[in-house]
């Protein structure tokens, strides 16, 4: 069996940039199609208040909760998301190097993605918690610490 070799900070903020422009388009597309749905069918009437606070909730607080469902979904299916699969790179569970099990993909899905619905605040605690890998030899940040998981390329 061939050495593991982790995946640095680098590759791993690459397919972290993927899949945040993917995520990004798929929630505009679907606020685009929603909107259009909406005006159809109310025929065109200005929103209310109420349908202000929504939308504008949905927007600024449900980018989180987008991530997780993204991040939940690819790794317990395939182990890596789509930014992870065009970088080469796979999250393994890290003491038998075999597939996620279900509380590992939404542990390490939840503490990555869902602080991430506080603007500003949630990035910076992701982006923190990800520099933790610079002080483990195997290069965990702290989601996969917490989750049994480590991050290995596969080219």
């Amino acid at each position: 069996m061939p050495p593991v070799r982790y995946a640095e900070f680098g590759i791993r903020l690459v397919a972290r940039t993927i899949d945040a422009v993917l995520a990004f388009i798929a929630a505009f597309t679907f606020f685009v199609v929603l909107v259009l749905f909406t005006e159809l069918a109310t025929g065109g009437g200005s929103p209310t208040d109420a349908e202000g606070a929504l939308w504008g909730s949905l927007f600024l607080f449900g980018w989180g909760l987008l991530l997780f469902f993204y991040d939940w979904l690819y790794l317990i299916t395939w182990g890596r998301t789509l930014g992870k699969m065009m970088v080469g790179i796979k999250v393994v569970d890290a003491t038998d190097h075999g597939r996620l099990s279900q509380g590992q993909a939404i542990g390490r899905s939840m503490l990555f993605c869902l602080p991430q619905s506080l603007p500003c605040l949630g990035h910076l605690f992701s982006l923190g918690e990800s520099m933790a890998m610079f002080g483990d030899e195997r290069g965990r940040a702290l989601h996969d610490r917490v989750a049994g998981t480590i991050v290995i390329r596969t080219r």
